[in-house]
């Protein structure tokens, strides 16, 4: 049975991930910061082998993480980093422990999986990886800078890496999902959004089951970059051919209407 490895997997995208995988027949080793929740999915979802309880924030628990995966001896056939966070508000207003939590999950951990699943894959001849970022990776945005900042990195590196290891018949996809329905909303314990009428309320939203389902349909495809939906492919195209000057304007009131 082939084997896929799912970080973040305990809600939103990572969690539709799992499910698909598991529908697609794949045998699952699911992270997340925590066991029950890990529990709960692994009672729902039969085909989960193993659960790996570890915050990427912390280099030790990513230390203590693979090195679990290395007692498995398993040969990993799909490796989806999906785990990530933002932080909203004006970056001098956030705290800077939240901050650099932020870029150790979005950077540093994705950077070190990233890194151990392509060698490990190179080595056995085959693999796919999928690297998530955002569409927010394609412009800088007001209110967002140091999440937007991490995504630009994860989709430089992402599309970088797959040129490098595809001779080994290794893929890396970067997938960069628009406004998801997801948790990724929820500020302070509420979702500032969902009863405004701004461009990040509810009703904008894409359920994460079906970026899961375009996901991996660009992973097996062996697509370096999957930006789902026209419309979330026309906002990138349009940050590309506006001047720099009206993106930022554009982002920063679209911004400051969550």
């Amino acid at each position: 049975m082939k084997i896929a490895f799912v970080s973040g997997a305990t809600s939103g995208i990572g969690l539709a991930f799992a499910k698909e995988l598991s529908a697609l027949g794949y045998s699952l080793i699911l992270h997340g910061r925590s066991a029950d929740k890990l529990t709960s999915i692994a009672r729902i979802l039969p085909s989960v082998r193993l659960t790996l309880v570890a915050d990427l924030a912390n280099d030790n628990d990513v230390k203590a993480m693979l090195e679990e995966l290395e007692k498995q001896k398993l040969v990993i056939d799909i490796a989806i980093n999906n785990a990530g966070f933002g932080l909203y508000g004006k970056h001098l207003a956030l705290k800077v422990s939240d901050i650099n939590a932020m870029i150790a999950v979005n950077i540093s951990a994705l950077t070190t999986l990233t890194h151990y699943f392509a060698e490990h894959m190179t080595q056995h001849g085959r693999g796919h990886i999928l690297n998530v970022a955002s569409t927010g990776a394609y412009q800088p945005q007001a209110y967002m800078a140091a999440y937007c900042a991490t995504k630009a990195y994860v989709a430089s590196f992402s599309e970088a890496i797959a040129l490098e290891v595809r001779a080994d018949n290794v893929t890396v996809t970067c997938l960069s999902p628009g406004r998801t329905d997801t948790n990724f909303f929820v500020f302070d314990g509420a979702d500032t959004s969902k009863n405004n009428k701004g461009t990040f309320s509810a009703k904008y939203r894409i359920s994460a089951n079906k970026v899961a389902k375009l996901g991996l349909k660009a992973l097996f495809k062996g697509k370096i970059r999957e930006i789902p939906l026209f419309e979330n492919k026309f906002y990138v195209f349009l940050n590309r051919i506006l001047p720099r000057s009206v993106v930022l304007k554009i982002y920063e009131n679209a911004m400051k209407s969550i």
